[in-house]
């Protein structure tokens, strides 16, 4: 069991947020997905992430809470409801990113929100996402 990514974890800063990019791949293959994570660089401590989006093939599903919470909960995607893991992650990234960062206790980093930065980083997550094989069967 474990974890392994396919390759260094991409950083994409994007105003009062960085978004990490990277593969992952669970159970020696059994589960594999894009990974996007929110961090905060602002936070204290050295646990800086947000919201964690698991693109996975199988079991798809995103993680909000941060340390300074002590508790990260994990949320399922319906795949009756959102097929494509990915597109409904973008889809919140870009439009629902400051309720998701304020439901996991992180209004300060809402408030500093700026969408024009999120828009700007987002064709850049896209790119990336493209090139990774999120769509197998």
């Amino acid at each position: 069991m474990g974890s392994e990514t396919g390759g260094p974890e991409e950083l994409i800063r994007a105003g009062a947020v960085t978004f990490g990019l990277e593969y992952r791949t669970l159970n020696a293959g059994a589960e594999e997905g894009v990974c996007i994570h929110v961090y905060n660089y602002a936070l204290e401590g050295q646990d800086k992430e947000l919201l964690r989006f698991d693109c996975f093939r199988v079991a798809p599903h995103y993680n909000d809470g941060n340390a300074t919470m002590k508790k990260n909960e994990r949320l399922m995607l319906d795949f009756t409801a959102e097929s494509n893991p990915l597109a409904w992650t973008l889809d919140k990234i870009k439009n629902r990113l400051p309720i998701m960062l304020t439901k996991c206790e992180a209004e300060d980093v809402t408030r500093q929100i700026d969408q024009r930065d999120i828009d700007a980083v987002l064709p850049k997550i896209v790119a990336w996402a493209e090139t990774k094989p999120h769509n197998r069967a």
